[in-house]
């Protein structure tokens, strides 16, 4: 079923700024570990290694770090998690696939590679959805508004 509760959008802008904040982070602190490691095999083997793993961790790292994190049963990454965020498929409101957390990270990377500018779409989209949510078909809830139960106006809920 679709996430339609509105309370579900309430501060989400400013909880992923939150969020990318703590997430960039703790990538950076993981990127220290990888490029120390690189940094000693460059010294063992006199350069010839060093430059060619460090490249690709630039891009690799953070899109491992967000779909592993997002594809997780907590559909969310650290940071996510931390302000009480969840990624959601825009579909049926279920956790995202793999593919779809993939995706999603991926076109979040390239945005930054962009300058930026795709993530300005969620100031003005609907939900504040960023290019990358829209593509990947997936959409950043509050996680607590997930735990409570739609209500339907005009129906009194049942004792029992």
């Amino acid at each position: 079923m679709p996430i339609s509760n509105p309370r579900a959008f309430d501060g989400v802008l400013r909880r992923r700024l939150v969020a990318w904040a703590i997430d960039a982070a703790l990538v950076l602190m993981l990127s220290w570990v990888v490029w120390g490691e690189a940094a000693l095999l460059a010294v063992f083997t006199i350069g010839l290694a060093g430059g060619l793993l460090l490249l690709p961790y630039a891009m690799i790292l953070p899109i491992l770090y967000g779909t592993l994190s997002i594809a997780s049963p907590l559909s969310a990454t650290p940071g996510q998690a931390v302000m009480g965020l969840a990624v959601r498929s825009d579909v049926d409101g279920s956790a995202p696939t793999l593919g779809q957390a993939f995706t999603s990270t991926t076109l979040f990377a390239l945005s930054w590679a962009a300058g930026a500018l795709p993530l300005l779409a969620a100031l003005f989209s609907f939900r504040n959805r960023a290019l990358h949510d829209l593509f990947s078909g997936t959409l950043v809830v509050r996680s607590a508004v997930l735990a409570q139960p739609e209500r339907t106006p005009g129906y009194a809920a049942e004792d029992g």
